[in-house]
């Protein structure tokens, strides 16, 4: 119990650690509560636009080279983190909405459009952090993808979006769908693997 008091005091008086060369931090004038963000390496950037909500956010930036970009009213409402090791870019659009999301991130990119809502437990994982080789000739054969979900895409709760995964326009994924693959504009996919159910739609907040 004391050692839990003793951690939460910690992180409120020290809510931002970088160690490392060449890493940029620029925040607009944004509303958080548990916000944290460590940094560790170097060449990294982190961007965070003006109105964001960041509530009990973890930032952790690892290894060279990662771009985190938040833009304007960009909003974390519940607990969720964001992990970048090394080589990535994260980008988030403008009033985009996420409740509760796990985001990693290692050598590709993850982008999510303006107006996109997600629920929470969701994750989005554009690699498999360690690598598979055939024996026979020691190519890897687990390679990175990236993962781009465009503009007004609705996420239900404990979705999951894998590399190489692109979801379109006023698409949904549904609830415990796990996505490895496109998903059409204007659709809703559902499932494990997730496959398209309904075409021809749209959605409202």
């Amino acid at each position: 119990m004391i050692k839990k008091t003793l951690h939460k005091i910690y992180r409120y008086l020290f809510p931002i650690k970088t160690s490392g060369k060449n890493n940029t931090l620029k925040m607009g004038k944004v509303h958080k509560k548990g916000l944290q963000i460590t940094i560790r390496g170097n060449n990294n950037t982190i961007i965070i636009g003006d109105n964001c909500r960041l509530w009990d956010l973890n930032i952790y930036l690892a290894g060279d080279n990662n771009t985190l970009i938040l833009a304007d009213r960009a909003s974390f409402l519940g607990t969720s983190s964001i992990t970048q090791l090394g080589n990535s870019t994260v980008q988030i659009g403008e009033k985009t909405g996420i409740r509760g999301c796990n985001i990693i991130s290692k050598d590709a990119n993850i982008t999510i459009g303006d107006n996109c809502m997600f629920s929470y437990g969701i994750t989005l994982r554009n690699n498999d952090i360690h690598k598979i080789f055939d024996i026979t000739t020691q190519s890897i054969l687990n390679h990175p993808r990236d993962i781009r979900i465009a503009n007004h895409v609705w996420i239900a709760p404990n979705a999951t979006i894998l590399k190489g995964a692109t979801i379109h326009d006023n698409s949904i994924i549904g609830a415990n769908a796990v996505v490895t693959k496109e998903c059409p504009q204007n659709s809703i996919m559902a499932g494990n693997p997730a496959k398209i159910v309904k075409q021809n739609i749209n959605w409202d907040f």
